[in-house]
């Protein structure tokens, strides 16, 4: 019995561990040796892996059961009555206790470690059990045919529903206003374009399939990318093929195939909603967007990262995502300093001015198209009340301006 016990721990420990990693772990182990890719196979195919976890474990506890109940019922014979109901709760007790609630505690804390401890082991029970699982998996889809044949799975959650949450949280006092602003920026997403939010190829570093990784980390100069992430080109072009977070390095030499490591990306359309972006990345379970344009020419990258910045964020200032820079500064009563990157929808919402008839979605892209050329210090538009001031043009065209607000003409 303490060795079908064990086992049963076991299988509870797997099973909490190897369902509890997130992301980043998933990513890191990605990243590692033999055990740990072994970690992430077992893991590619989940349904498989939890029929063998659960399935193990069941035959396991009907063994112990079965086991203490054949004890228990010698010493009834006995006339021992009292050691036989002792046995069985005991027994009872130990498989709740020992077997079920420590083993998954103990595997959510540290599901990394436990996951390439068991990661062998485990791999030898899915493999043992493999023919058996195929008959499960047809008893499975023929009872839900057979008692729920028209069953169809719902939407986890509408736009709707979050429009309505964010109506409801003005009414309750009980959600805060830090609730209502990320239910806010979660329905927004759905509305904005992903060329407003994308970080732009001009500010990335890519790199060529022949790079070394010492080569990489003398290119880096001990500062990382704002993207968060080494970006790999195509062998014959200079659009982006692959990407590999920056949190995986300390795990990689220059002695391991760490070109290898780098993950796939996706692309999508400059004209795609941020929301439609984020549902792929996670459907397909992808960290980096490259965004086309309509010649499919990379025109930047919009990673997860990013998205769930913006939706956690008070503000959705891509300037200071993507330079670090306060993207509206006050700096008199009626004049603010910005820079090119500032999004037209911000002013928007901020002033009330309308920007329809305009096709850019920047400052900077709208003091281009209004003056037809690239700006230059000194130049001036206006549009409503908002009265645009070039003040500094950068060596990459990005712009200073500083916008003094005015009652309309």
């Amino acid at each position: 019995m303490f060795i079908l016990m064990v086992l049963s721990a076991f299988f509870s420990c797997c099973e909490a561990s190897f369902f509890s990693l997130g992301q980043t772990d998933r990513s890191l182990l990605k990243a590692g040796g033999s055990v740990s890719r072994l970690a992430v196979r077992l893991l590619e195919n989940s349904e498989r892996l939890l029929n063998s976890i659960l399935l193990g474990n069941l035959s396991v506890n009907l063994l112990t059961f079965t086991i203490s109940s054949i004890v228990t019922f010698k010493l009834q014979q006995q006339g021992r009555a009292d050691l036989a109901g002792l046995i069985a709760v005991g027994s009872l007790l130990a498989v709740i206790l020992f077997c079920e609630v420590l083993p998954k505690n103990v595997g959510v804390l540290a599901p990394r470690f436990f996951v390439l401890l068991w990661a062998v082991p485990l791999s030898l029970v899915v493999r043992f059990l493999q023919p058996v699982l195929p008959i499960l998996r047809v008893t499975n889809i023929l009872s839900r045919r057979l008692f729920c044949p028209h069953f169809l799975a719902e939407p986890y959650l509408r736009i709707g529903d979050l429009e309505r949450a964010v109506e409801r949280s003005g009414e309750d006092a009980a959600l805060l206003k830090r609730e209502q602003r990320v239910l806010q920026n979660i329905v927004s997403i759905s509305d904005i374009r992903t060329e407003e939010l994308m970080r732009p190829r001009s500010l990335l570093k890519t790199f060529h399939p022949s790079v070394s990784f010492e080569q990489i980390l003398e290119s880096l100069q001990g500062k990382l990318p704002r993207s968060g992430y080494c970006l790999l080109t195509e062998a014959d072009s200079d659009e982006i093929a692959a990407a590999l977070s920056f949190i995986q390095f300390p795990m990689l030499s220059a002695d391991s195939a760490w070109e290898n490591q780098f993950e796939p990306i996706i692309y999508v359309p400059w004209s795609s909603s941020v929301a439609e972006v984020f549902d792929r990345l996670q459907r397909e379970n992808r960290n980096v967007a490259v965004v086309i344009n309509e010649f499919g020419e990379t025109v930047g990258i919009l990673t997860l990262d990013d998205i769930i910045e913006i939706i956690f964020t008070r503000e959705q200032g891509r300037s200071r995502r993507l330079l670090n820079q306060i993207e509206l500064k006050r700096i008199a009563p009626e004049c603010w300093q910005l820079n090119g990157l500032t999004s037209l929808r911000r002013l928007q919402r901020k002033f009330g001015v309308s920007f329809d008839g305009y096709s850019s979605l920047t400052v900077g892209g709208l003091i281009r198209e209004m003056l037809e050329r690239l700006p230059k210090t000194g130049d001036i538009c206006r549009v409503g009340s908002l009265e645009f001031h070039v003040m500094e043009v950068s060596e990459g065209n990005d712009l200073t301006v500083h916008m003094i607000t005015q009652e309309p003409r």
